[in-house]
């Protein structure tokens, strides 16, 4: 692992010897060129990917570091994913009963959530608490009894949050349906290092930076480098679950974009980014340029690369400098700080089994059992209206990632769940992508791809519109809202004032088309199809002017693609009402309770307005579980019933809530639910009476 530090780093300048002190004459050596004017930032690129030699992965790493200090600026960010949703499924690991589990994208793989549920006990990484100054976080599990509809806490085990922060993800680990593990994913905190312009410039003394060395730094206009992140995977023994017990930790140097399980391999998609702490990013004079330029030369590639750490102990390269992907046309001329990481972790044997390196950027992760495919989008080609998305094909095989094949397609993966884009089905990729003009209006484009046979090109075999079927998806400035694949259907919301619900035709994957559009107020950003016939949806009611009125859920008739039709919808609160299920989905919960009914749960936060003489505001009414039922799927009369409600804290006796929301979470087992508020969960009967 590089070294993670837990305050202020000062960095000193390394010192380049030309030579001893004795008397016998050096040779003079060359300056080194400080001139990184024909030096190029490395784009996304279209085509197939390349083992990088050593010496390629080398060239290419430095001079990324260069062009950031032309550029004058420090790669310390990366795009994180966003939540991704986009299949009828969710994870159910049955002990018996009938319960929900985690909402995922695809059957068979699994997504990480702060909560889960093995249908014996809840496990629940605890939001933090910052009421001290200081996070604190804990790891709870709750033993259920579902024919009573309650829930009982058995253990609380405290975390060390002074380094990680505290639990964004959790998984089981199974071992034939029974829970044996308990795996936590954590990202450490950000951390500063400043180059030795800032000692310089801002400490007189010679002693150690304050803790006000950030206002300092940025009072004398000195750009701090900001270390990398580091990804901590600890697995915890739980069965015994009044006490559980850690028995393995894993390190990886980068920043986690994404995880996905599939068995007990879990996959961590990663970023890093090179960097070297002592390059002075404010170096003005010719020696400080060519003191950067000696330190680059002088590193060693090895130790720019992302390294692991198992139980703390000795650090270990993640990748080789020879296990890296490039694009194949990339010439020395080019540079990139952009290294992500696909690594394969076996939790059952606790064992790191392969990690592979891809010289890009992501901006969506989607995953079937067989493929994982990693999307990111070329916006630079924004200045020409011509930007671009690539997306690199991995095989999942024995546990491990193989590359496979490499696929571009016009337009970008999008603002708003760019994973949900994707789609995976019967050897074929659908992408969803979107276009802007000048005048920053969007187009929208459905583009389908397949491997080609021999090659590591995904080929693009079908485009919708065409100039066949030229039909756009979306009217005039209408941005996209929501997508879902459901086998050969697609649907698509686009939103400006009206929400057009698209039904697109994907049966014959070289002639798609659209099948059919529906258009009434409001939009929606979740789309949940209830088998072939039914769609059911969350988003927001509007008004004329295409503002929110209140949280909106609803269900769409769609046996006739021509002819979608709204059967039964259900409003909620005002414009400042919400739900974080609006834009992630692991804040629903699906049951099929019978062949007659499915059962659902989300959460929202019910505000209503206030109208003062100067302007409206809102209150804050309460925090509660809502409970829905889809009723006669076996006989064909369908209906949406509200059936209840499960409040956790309203505004009796406090102006707002404790939680907000944010992680509310639930589980339904048989006829007992499980609401997860915070650090607390609420087990209660499945409510068949409106309130």
């Amino acid at each position: 692992m590089k070294p993670m530090f837990k305050t202020l780093l000062l960095s000193l300048p390394l010192v380049a010897c030309g030579g001893g002190s004795g008397s016998s004459k050096q040779p003079v050596s060359q300056e080194p060129n400080t001139d990184y004017s024909k030096l190029a930032q490395a784009k996304i690129e279209p085509g197939p990917l390349r083992q990088a030699s050593s010496g390629e992965l080398s060239d290419l790493i430095k001079n990324g570091l260069r062009v950031s200090l032309r550029e004058n600026e420090s790669y310390g960010m990366m795009i994180r994913e966003t939540a991704v949703v986009n299949a009828n499924n969710v994870d159910t690991n049955k002990a018996g009963g009938n319960f929900s589990g985690t909402n995922v994208q695809v059957a068979g793989v699994d997504e990480a959530d702060s909560v889960k549920y093995d249908g014996n006990y809840i496990y629940l990484a605890t939001p933090a608490d910052y009421s001290d100054g200081n996070p604190k976080s804990s790891l709870k599990i709750f033993a259920t009894d579902p024919a009573n509809a309650r829930v009982t806490e058995v253990s609380d085990t405290k975390l060390d949050t002074s380094h990680w922060g505290n639990v964004s993800e959790i998984y089981l680990v199974n071992n034939n349906q029974s829970t044996t593990g308990l795996a936590t994913v954590r990202r450490s905190l950000d951390f500063i290092a400043f180059t030795d312009k800032v000692v310089n410039d801002v400490s007189s003394d010679g002693k150690p930076l304050a803790v006000d060395a950030a206002d300092k730094a940025i009072n004398a206009s000195i750009w701090p480098y900001q270390m990398d992140n580091g990804i901590d995977i600890t697995l915890y023994d739980v069965r015994t679950p009044a006490a559980p017990a850690k028995t393995w930790s894993l390190s990886i140097d980068g920043d986690l974009l994404g995880t996905r399980k599939i068995g007990n391999t879990l996959y961590v998609i990663s970023s890093f980014v090179p960097g070297i702490p002592t390059l002075n990013y404010a170096a003005e004079t010719k020696e400080a340029r060519i003191a950067n330029e000696e330190l680059i030369a002088q590193s060693n590639i090895e130790k720019l690369l992302p390294e692991y750490s198992i139980n703390g102990g000795a650090s270990q390269p993640l990748t080789g400098s020879n296990g890296c992907m490039i694009p194949a046309n990339t010439n020395k001329a080019d540079g990139s700080l952009s290294l992500i990481n696909i690594t394969a972790i076996n939790l059952a044997s606790q064992q790191l089994l392969e990690s592979v390196c891809v010289n890009g950027n992501v901006e969506g992760i989607y995953s079937s059992t067989e493929n994982l495919y990693l999307g990111g989008s070329d916006y630079s080609q924004w200045d020409n209206w011509q930007s671009y998305s690539v997306v690199h094909q991995f095989a999942l095989v024995n546990g491990g990632v193989d590359y496979s094949a490499t696929g571009s397609v016009e337009g970008v993966l999008g603002w708003s769940s760019p994973s949900f884009r994707m789609d995976e089905y019967q050897n074929h990729l659908r992408i969803i992508t979107s276009s802007y003009n000048e005048k920053g209006e969007p187009s929208h484009q459905l583009q389908i791809l397949k491997k080609v046979a021999g090659r590591s090109e995904l080929e693009v075999v079908a485009q919708l519109p065409n100039k066949t079927r030229p039909e756009p998806i979306g009217k005039p400035r209408e941005d996209i809202y929501g997508v879902r694949f459901n086998g050969n259907k697609a649907y698509v919301v686009t939103f400006e004032r009206k929400d057009p619900l698209y039904v697109l035709d994907l049966a014959a994957p070289t002639d798609p088309k659209i099948a059919g559009q529906l258009e009434i107020p409001g939009f929606s950003t979740y789309l949940h199809p209830v088998g072939d016939n039914y769609l059911f949806a969350l988003g927001n009611e509007t008004n004329s002017d295409g503002f929110a009125k209140g949280v909106k859920v609803s269900l769409y008739d769609i046996r006739d693609p021509a002819n979608p039709a709204e059967i039964s919808k259900h409003v909620f609160g005002t414009a400042y009402s919400w739900s974080n299920a609006l834009y992630d989905h692991h804040a629903l919960s699906f049951l099929q309770a019978s062949n007659d009914q499915l059962r659902i749960t989300l959460p929202i936060s019910l505000y209503d307005e206030v109208k003062l003489p100067e302007f409206t505001t809102s209150r804050w009414l309460s925090e509660g579980l809502y409970q829905f039922e889809i009723n006669g799927l076996a006989i064909g009369k369908i209906s949406l019933d509200h059936t209840g409600v499960v409040i956790a804290e309203n505004n009796a006796g406090q102006e707002y809530p404790s939680y907000y929301g944010g992680t509310d979470r639930s589980f339904l087992h048989d006829d007992a639910l499980f609401y997860v508020h915070g650090a607390n969960v609420i087990g209660t009967p499945w409510q068949v009476v409106k309130p």
